[in-house]
C-alpha cells in the first residue's frame, strides 16, 4: 500500500505546473457509478459499500492524514481484506458515526469528518490548545481590484513573454524527489510543444511512466504494466499538460476571477479563481511583487471529506528566456515531498517521438 500511495502521489504532481482541480463529480444519465462494494478490486467492504470505487484510495489517505498513521495501523499489509486488526473494527464504527452525525445534523452533507476530531492525531483531543498561533494581519485590499485576465497576464509576463515562450518547442528536464525521511529518486522529464510530454520516475526500484500524446494520458509501471487512473485523475494529467509552459494560457479558462489578497509565507498574493468550460476550477495564488505563480491549490469532494491537493512553486529561475520553478513542494492527505530541478535543455532533440505514445497491451 505504501508504495502504491506513492505511485499515487507521483501521479497527481509528476508535471510542474500540473492543475489541481476542484471538481464534483456528476453522473450522466447513462453513466453507471461502481461503488466500492461492487468493484472486484476491493474484498470485505462492509461500511463503504456505497461509496464510488474511484474515492477509495482518496478516503484511505484522508484516514493516515487525519491521524497520522499509515496504513498498517488498520491493516495487515499482506491481506488487506483481513479483519484481524482491532482498529479496523474500530474504524467501521467511527465512520458509520460520522455518516450518521452528518445525516442527523446536517441534512447529509460532510460537515463532520476524522480530522474534526483527530486533527492528525491518533487519539481525539478534547482539550483546548493553549497556544494558539495568531492569526495573520488581513492584507489591505487593492482600489481598484484587479481583473482575472490582468493577473494571469501578469504572470505570463513574468514568467518571459507569450512570444519567449512559444520559441521553446521542447525542455528535457533532471529532477530530484525528496521524501520526508530524506530517501530521494531521480525524475527524467521531456517535454515537447506545449502539450506532449513524458516522465520518468524511480520509486523504489519501480519504472513509473506518464506520458501525454496531445489528446490521451497514460501510465505504467514495470511492476504490473497499466497503471489504474480514475476520471479524476485522468483530467488532471490532461490539464497539466495543458497548462505547461503554454504561450495561450489565457485560453485555458472560461472565466477567471480575482477574490481577494491574502497571504503566503509573509507575501502578499493575489487569490484567483479560474473555471474551464467543464467546470473544473482552480484555486491560483500569485505573487503581487513578482506577478509569478507560488501556489495552486484543488479540492476533490469525497463522502468523507475534501481531498486536498497544494502545490507551492519557487525558487523561479530563467531557462532559454523563460522562468520555470526549481523547488516544487507538495502536500496532501497522506503524501507530501519537494521535487528539486538540477538540469534542464531547452529545445533538446528529441530523438524518437513514438516515447509519448502509449506502449500497447
Amino acid at each position: 500500500m505504501k508504495l502504491s500511495l506513492k505511485i499515487a502521489a507521483i501521479l497527481f504532481t509528476i508535471l510542474f505546473f500540473i492543475l489541481m482541480v476542484t471538481r464534483t463529480p456528476i453522473a450522466d444519465a447513462q453513466t453507471q457509478i461502481v461503488t466500492a462494494g461492487q468493484s472486484p478490486r476491493f474484498k470485505n467492504i462492509k461500511v463503504l459499500n456505497d461509496m464510488p470505487a474511484d474515492q477509495l484510495g482518496k478516503v484511505m489517505n484522508i484516514f493516515a492524514a487525519s491521524l497520522g498513521v499509515d496504513c498498517s495501523f488498520c491493516h495487515n499489509t499482506k491481506d488487506y481484506s483481513s479483519d484481524e486488526k482491532r482498529e479496523k473494527q474500530t474504524a467501521r464504527k467511527m465512520i458509520q458515526m460520522t455518516f450518521d452525525i452528518n445525516k442527523a445534523n446536517f441534512g447529509g452533507r460532510t460537515q463532520v469528518t476524522c480530522n474534526s476530531c483527530h486533527n492528525g492525531h491518533e487519539h481525539p483531543t478534547s482539550a483546548p490548545n493553549l497556544w494558539p498561533t495568531p492569526a495573520p494581519a488581513e492584507q489591505k485590499q487593492p482600489d481598484p481590484k484587479p481583473t482575472g485576465d490582468q493577473i494571469l497576464a501578469n504572470y505570463l509576463a513574468a514568467v518571459g513573454g507569450k512570444d519567449k515562450v512559444a520559441k521553446v518547442t521542447s525542455r528535457h528536464i533532471t529532477a530530484i524527489r525528496l521524501e520526508p525521511d530524506g530517501k530521494s529518486e531521480t525524475e527524467d522529464i521531456w517535454q515537447k510543444g506545449q502539450n506532449i510530454h513524458i516522465v520518468t520516475t524511480y520509486p523504489e526500484n519501480v519504472t513509473v511512466t506518464l506520458g501525454f500524446d496531445g489528446t490521451n494520458p497514460w501510465v505504467t509501471s514495470s511492476k504490473g504494466g497499466p497503471v489504474h487512473l480514475n476520471p479524476d485523475d485522468l483530467a488532471q494529467v490532461k490539464r497539466g499538460a495543458q497548462l505547461l509552459f503554454n504561450p495561450d494560457i489565457m485560453s485555458v479558462y472560461k472565466k477567471l476571477d480575482y477574490r481577494f489578497t491574502d497571504e503566503i509565507d509573509g507575501k502578499p498574493i493575489y487569490l484567483v479563481t479560474g473555471t474551464t468550460a467543464d467546470g473544473q476550477v482552480d484555486r491560483l495564488g500569485f505573487d503581487v511583487a513578482t506577478g509569478l505563480l507560488v501556489r495552486r491549490v484543488a479540492i476533490i469532494r469525497t463522502v468523507l471529506g475534501p481531498f486536498a491537493y497544494e502545490t507551492d512553486y519557487s525558487d523561479y529561475r530563467d531557462f532559454g528566456g523563460v522562468k520555470i520553478p526549481t523547488t516544487i513542494k507538495l502536500a496532501q492527505p497522506g503524501v507530501r515531498f519537494t521535487r528539486k530541478v538540477t538540469k534542464v535543455k531547452i529545445n533538446a532533440p528529441v530523438a524518437d517521438n513514438s516515447i509519448f505514445n502509449e506502449p500497447k497491451k
